[in-house]
């Protein structure tokens, strides 16, 4: 029996009638479509990973500081955004919100986003809270939007279309209850 597995095995390696190049050509799509496809898929879940340590990271930071200015803002921003490179960061959305307690319902206390704008005006109802109960009327709560539709830069082979990653991280002020946005760096003009 081992004699006769020998004498098939060295058979088969000595045939040269084209079944071994048909096998390759029914299995080459196969094997490319898997080789692309966990690339892309490797790439993608990077990204994701990225979108949400930039979130946290942008939160975290920004829960640290006892007032803060626009180009305080502007700059975390910045740095912020470099955790996703090398990826194409044009179509990045990021909103920095203050939210607070007015009459039991979340408010916006003040907001800032990537493009230098304020997203929601001060005094606007905020709805993306999951759960209003995390708010105390004294304090605020930060909270980070991060949106980013990703698109492989590697190829569109397996992946077609834009994947929207959405993150939104949560953090409570640190050194203070309320976090104020400053609009200059002289400090005179705050939020209350």
């Amino acid at each position: 029996m081992r004699n006769r597995i020998r004498q098939q095995a060295y058979r088969a390696l000595r045939c040269r009638d084209g079944s071994s190049a048909t096998e390759f050509a029914l299995l080459l799509p196969i094997m490319v479509f898997l080789f692309f496809g966990l690339v892309e898929a490797s790439d993608a879940m990077t990204v994701s990973r990225k979108v949400t340590i930039s979130g946290n990271t942008m939160a975290d930071l920004t829960a640290q500081s006892t007032l803060i200015t626009r180009d305080d803002l502007d700059n975390l921003l910045t740095g912020v955004v470099t955790i996703l490179e090398p990826s194409n960061t044009a179509t990045l959305q990021i909103n920095i919100v203050s939210v607070v307690l007015d009459n039991g319902n979340p408010v916006v206390h003040w907001s800032h986003d990537n493009n230098g704008a304020a997203p929601y005006s001060a005094g606007a109802p905020f709805v993306g809270l999951d759960d209003n109960d995390v708010l105390d009327p004294n304090s605020s709560l930060i909270v980070v939007e991060i949106n980013y539709p990703y698109t492989s830069s590697f190829s569109h082979f397996v992946i077609k279309g834009p994947i929207n990653f959405g993150r939104t991280s949560v953090r409570w002020p640190r050194q203070v209850r309320r976090i104020q946005l400053c609009t200059d760096v002289a400090l005179t003009n705050c939020t209350t």
